[in-house]
């Protein structure tokens, strides 16, 4: 496929900015962390706006660059994290067919779920190449903490079976944690990229009622139970695994609910105000969100509308 100079001029801006945000996150403080969150948002804008070509070559470039200027490993940390996961689905956002009723855009339900298949794969594929051992992992924690409070002129806060105990729920936690947050991620850089483009009329498909369509195929819903009841079984690597896939999908119905929240409050005088508390509660006790989950969980049960359609094709 031949690509205008244009094209061109904006796949090496998205590619090197994407690297560029990677890189910069080996700094320290929360703008390297914020860099780093905004990775992917240059391939989806690219994408967006440009097509399946450009979404293609900026990710590869930024993978390129990666690998000549950091590391081999984390170019493909990259590839699977940030690039290649906003490349698919901005591209699938995209795709429509024409039909008796006029264009079809490609179900959003459908694009929500493959952005968590998508995730699952690639955070799971990479949690394997690097060798992810929680053992281990817990122990170089410890061994931190414990040097930082031998160092400290204050009291340890708490005794050596405390840490051990507080290191190892947290690392056992933290693969489910990490799934539901790399999709919060993606969903944020979807959603700024979709409007940046938007409102520079570079995107084709119209904007989305999020709140009245978002959804799951209910296959989403066994795929939860399983992983949830496999993680509980299964340890090291696969417990790993199982664990994103868990957390990566309650997550998925946690904002399904919280979207389903928006749309009942719409024509309320006190929506404002309850998404606010809403959202101040979220922030302030953060694991009361998962119950969020529930709603969600209510709305693909009940879901109405077909969702086994054939997807569109790029036309």
């Amino acid at each position: 496929m031949n690509m205008s100079p244009k094209a061109i001029l904006i796949t090496i801006a998205a590619g090197l900015t994407s690297a560029f945000c990677v890189m910069a996150s080996f700094g320290v403080g929360a703008i390297a962390i914020l860099l780093l969150l905004l990775a992917p948002l240059p391939i989806y804008i690219a994408t967006l706006s440009n097509g399946t070509a450009v979404g293609i070559g900026s990710s590869i470039l930024a993978i390129m660059v990666a690998a000549t200027a950091i590391s081999p490993q984390v170019a493909i940390g990259i590839g699977l994290a940030f690039t290649i996961p906003a490349s698919i689905i901005a591209n699938q956002a995209n795709l429509a067919q024409e039909t008796d009723n006029g264009m079809e855009w490609y179900p959003l339900p459908k694009l929500f779920f493959n952005l968590c298949v998508i995730l699952c794969l690639g955070v799971s594929c990479l949690a394997f190449l690097s060798g992810f051992n929680a053992q281990a992992l817990s122990l170089e924690l410890i061994t931190a903490l414990q040097t930082a409070f031998e160092n400290s002129s204050r009291p340890p806060p708490m005794s050596k079976d405390e840490l051990q105990n507080f290191v190892q729920l947290v690392v056992k936690v933290f693969p489910f944690t990490l799934g539901g947050f790399w999709l919060v991620v993606h969903i944020m850089n979807l959603n700024f990229a979709s409007s940046i483009c938007r409102a520079s009329n570079m995107m084709p498909r119209p904007q989305d009622d999020i709140a009245t369509t978002v959804s799951l195929p209910k296959i989403s819903l066994a795929i939860m139970l399983v992983s949830l009841l496999l993680s509980i079984g299964l340890s090291g690597i696969m417990q790993f695994i199982t664990m994103i896939i868990a957390g990566t999908f309650v997550m998925a119905f946690t904002l399904i609910g919280l979207a389903s929240l928006h749309y009942k409050l719409r024509s309320n005088p006190a929506g404002g105000l309850v998404l606010t508390l809403t959202y101040i509660m979220i922030i302030v006790t953060y694991p009361l969100f998962y119950l969020l989950s529930i709603f969600g969980i209510f709305k693909v049960i009940n879901q109405s509308k077909n969702l086994t359609n054939t997807p569109p094709s790029a036309e």
